[in-house]
């Protein structure tokens, strides 16, 4: 089967979040399973003369702009980077602090329109699978666009919603500039309280629709977590399906792991290995040296990760007996909150306001609970991480977090789930997730139960081979 994903970013090319990983993660498993797998992905860079890798192979058009097609083969996936400078040079993806860039439903619309210009100058492909909003619009314009919808008219198409939060919502008169015709500009496709909405069009348009979690798939039925859109799921709840995300085994693998000091996997030398992990790190983030237990947090520090409820609770969590180290960034009341308990706690409480891959490796690896008290979270690969690594998740029962964590309290428990959103539930988790820590039996248990999960992208790139092949047939 032919394959293709349209996305706006892709490890190792393009990086903000999740949805570079996924995208960088699913392909190479598909292809692993002996399908023909492209990717296609915007040639972001920050400078004209550091052009994107890869052999060129001509060019498409689209909005009065042209993109080079570079192409590149890893992982066994042909990687299309679209170099359009007039539209991907610029110091981020998105936005800058004051704001999103203004171009951005241009920057996307012709994104979407190029991609599939090129896949079908590439010969056409089965299955277009599109990701979150910027490129929710290419399932609209193959079916219903004039032109596009004849490049590739048996191409079956789905759309994958990695955060429903996120839905690339314009004033009406943008469409011009996009190219998509005003016709379409209806309640039923792409209006949306008077703007036009690109993640609406693509859930009315595409063959099927997939979440990263089959329990967020069921969550944004619902009013609390549909953001507006609940209604339009729900007239689509027979084509939505939640698969969950799988994680990246050869770059988490805490065997194999460059950036620890002694890497483990087993429960033979967990123990040993967590041990070498903390000393390290505690040299790195100046906690004093002792026997108490360490919270991790890698995290965007955000209301919606739950920085309200760290912030809210860290003197007590210090209290009663935990060190805690949180890397991330984010919302500035959330980062001087952390800063304030780091001035306050010195030795106890260490925070790397930024993002570090390297540091995100060791605290996985040197935490004895990794926290991720989400308000909701489509699916997150924290916590699967941290139980790889052999630390167990402190979570709340949302989305991903639901599907993979299991209480202390059922068996075969996991981590640790919080009972209410708010800073006496999590004070009153970590209180029992100490008394676990404090059971040599109980706490090896867990940590083998966590490290024996198999998150791996196997399972899911199955998930999606029967979908793509129930559409295809």
């Amino acid at each position: 089967m032919r394959i293709a994903h349209l996305a706006s970013e892709v490890v190792p090319f393009s990086k903000t979040g999740g949805l570079a990983d996924v995208v960088g993660a699913l392909p190479p498993a598909l292809a692993a399973l002996g399908h023909e797998v492209t990717v296609v992905v915007p040639g972001h860079r920050t400078t004209l003369k550091d052009a994107p890798p890869g052999e060129p192979r001509g060019e498409v058009a689209a909005l009065g702009l042209t993109a080079r097609l570079n192409v590149v083969l890893h992982r066994n996936v042909r990687v299309v980077l679209l170099d359009c400078p007039a539209l991907y040079v610029r110091p981020a993806l998105y936005s800058l602090p004051d704001g999103d860039f203004p171009d951005n439903a241009v920057r996307f619309a012709f994104f979407a329109r190029a991609a599939l210009a090129a896949l079908a100058k590439l010969g056409g492909v089965d299955v277009v699978h599109a990701h979150d909003w910027q490129a929710a619009i290419a399932p609209l314009l193959l079916r219903y666009d004039g032109e596009t919808r004849f490049t590739m008219p048996a191409a079956k198409t789905v759309l994958t919603i990695h955060n429903l939060a996120y839905q690339g919502v314009f004033p009406p008169w943008a469409l011009e500039a996009c190219g998509i015709p005003r016709e379409l500009f209806t309640m039923d496709l792409l209006e949306f309280y008077g703007s036009a909405n690109f993640l609406k069009g693509g859930l009315v348009s595409a063959d099927a629709i997939t979440t990263v979690s089959p329990t967020y798939a069921r969550e944004i039925l619902t009013p609390e977590f549909g953001c507006g859109l609940e209604g339009v799921l729900a007239n689509r709840r027979d084509t939505l399906f939640g698969i969950l995300n799988g994680l990246d085994t050869d770059e988490w693998d805490p065997r194999r792991d460059p950036h620890l000091e002694l890497p483990f996997g087993g429960e033979d030398d967990v123990e040993e290995g967590k041990a070498a992990a903390r000393q390290l790190l505690g040299r790195e983030a100046r906690l004093a040296a002792g026997e108490r237990p360490l919270i991790g947090m890698v995290s965007r520090l955000a209301e919606q990760k739950g920085a309200d409820l760290l912030a809210a609770a860290l003197d007590e969590i210090v209290g009663l007996g935990f060190d805690v180290v949180v890397l991330g960034a984010g919302e500035r009341r959330y980062e001087e909150a952390i800063r304030a308990a780091e001035a306050a706690h010195p030795g106890r409480v260490a925070a790397f306001i930024k993002f570090d891959e390297r540091l995100a490796h060791r605290i996985y690896a040197a935490s004895d609970l990794f926290l991720m008290p989400s308000r909701y979270e489509p699916c997150g690969l924290g916590q699967m991480i941290a139980m790889r690594y052999g630390t167990l998740p402190v979570v709340t029962r949302t989305g991903g977090l639901a599907d993979t964590v299991i209480d202390a309290h059922e068996e075969g428990g996991t981590g640790f789930v919080l009972s209410e959103l708010a800073p006496a539930a999590l004070t009153g988790t970590l209180r029992r997730a100490r008394a676990v820590l404090a059971d040599p039996v109980r706490l090896a248990t867990m940590r083998a139960e966590g490290m024996s999960r198999d998150f791996s992208w196997k399972a899911s790139a199955r998930e999606y081979l029967k979908l793509y092949e129930r559409l295809t047939a």
